[in-house]
């Protein structure tokens, strides 16, 4: 971040530069260094033209008549220069003589007389690096002025989030509440994994009974019909060898080719009919862990039930998912409100609240600084005023050469 020295000396600078181009004239600035910057592209392109002309031994005629129409645009040109500076100081853009001397510039350059030209533009030329210098100046200042911006909406930022903090509160109760009820749940779970573990090692054919004796069917959306189910139970009665299989080996059988099938089955289009007809709801048993089948986040009133009928632990547990849940939504927005609270108070915890109060009015001070008319003027100031007021009276070009005495 830009420092209070690094201001005054940017101001001090800005100050001294922008004092330097008054003498231009308020009006005069523009113009002046517009037209000096296209002098100097001029002066430059007749240059180049005479040296390659100078400089490439026996040109072919398509490069010699290419340099001399160069020569003759180039020509041209500083004619146009010519009449644009004199068009500029009838506007009243540029001194009269400021005018004169471009021109007088302008045809030296077309004559040849390029040293001559040069020495006559120097002056010119020290306008072009006085204004490059002062836009310099000024872009620098802006910077300073952005990077001061931003720091102060940072600094603004974190003393916000921070009295913001200070101003919060959580109900802690809901909370706790909250958190008694992911206890609840996750115990559910557990138990959930353990009767699906268990459910899944049985045989097919003693799953299928189990399932539809107790409310197991009423969880599962794809448990088939009375008269499908019927059609299982015999075909497993009459091949008890498929009775006996797991889930997983069931569900194998499923993707036999006629073939292999036939091995095991001598009438495949009863497998395909009974077992093969029921693929999706043996896949979905074969994937119950994967799907919500009996989930507990929902609490579902006919899954809590189910679990409460498991035992005394499951049933105490139910009960407390059931008293707690009452206001889940309250709890847990409470709950996850705490949390973001929490993470930010981390964060902000590396910071002082005084240490940036102080840091945010230092900014500010900076960035009064910054906008201050004159913010280093001394006692001593008047010598160098009464210095440049002498200077102001010396004319427009002589200051520019006592510019240049000065930088070198």
């Amino acid at each position: 971040m830009i420092t209070e020295e690094e201001i005054r000396e940017l101001k001090k600078t800005h100050k001294d530069l922008a004092k330097r181009l008054e003498k231009i004239g308020a009006g005069h600035r523009q113009a002046t260094v517009k037209l000096s910057r296209q002098l100097k592209l001029l002066i430059a392109e007749i240059e180049s033209v005479q040296e390659k002309g100078k400089t490439t031994w026996n040109p072919a005629v398509s490069t010699r008549i290419k340099l001399a129409k160069r020569a003759i645009e180039l020509s041209k040109d500083s004619v146009y220069f010519e009449r644009w500076a004199a068009a500029e100081f009838q506007k009243g853009n540029i001194p009269e003589d400021t005018g004169k001397r471009l021109a007088s510039i302008a045809r030296l350059a077309r004559e040849g007389k390029l040293q001559d030209a040069k020495e006559e533009f120097a002056n010119f030329d020290g306008i072009i690096k006085l204004d490059e210098s002062y836009e310099k100046a000024e872009e620098e200042l802006r910077e300073g002025g952005r990077e001061l911006g931003r720091e102060r909406l940072r600094l603004e930022k974190l003393l916000s989030d921070i009295s913001e903090l200070e101003n919060e509160t959580i109900d802690l109760e809901k909370v706790r509440r909250h958190e008694e009820l992911a206890k609840n749940l996750e115990l559910l779970k557990k138990s959930r994994d353990a009767y699906l573990h268990s459910l899944l090692s049985k045989p097919v054919a003693e799953l299928l009974r189990e399932m539809e004796g107790s409310s197991l069917k009423d969880h599962c959306p794809d448990f088939p019909g009375n008269e499908a189910m019927a059609g299982l139970k015999q075909f497993f009665s009459d091949y008890p060898s498929f009775g006996k299989y797991g889930i997983d080996q069931l569900c194998e059988c499923l993707g036999y080719s006629e073939k292999k099938l036939s091995h095991i089955c001598p009438e495949t289009s009863r497998f395909r009919k009974m077992v093969a007809g029921n693929a999706r709801f043996f896949e979905s048993i074969r994937s119950l862990g994967q799907t919500g089948f009996l989930a507990v986040d929902g609490l579902d009133g006919k899954t809590l039930d189910f679990y409460a009928a498991m035992g005394e632990a499951e049933k105490k547990t139910v009960e407390e998912i059931r008293l707690l849940g009452k206001d889940r939504r309250s709890c847990e927005e409470e709950y996850e409100k705490g949390r973001r609270l929490g993470k930010r108070r981390e964060e902000l915890s590396k910071y002082s609240k005084k240490e940036l109060e102080a840091e945010l009015e230092n900014v500010r001070s900076l960035m009064e600084l910054l906008d201050s008319e004159d913010p280093d003027r001394k006692a001593s100031d008047s010598g160098s005023c009464r210095t440049e007021e002498t200077a102001e009276k010396q004319g427009l070009l002589s200051l520019f050469g006592s510019f240049f005495r000065k930088t070198q």
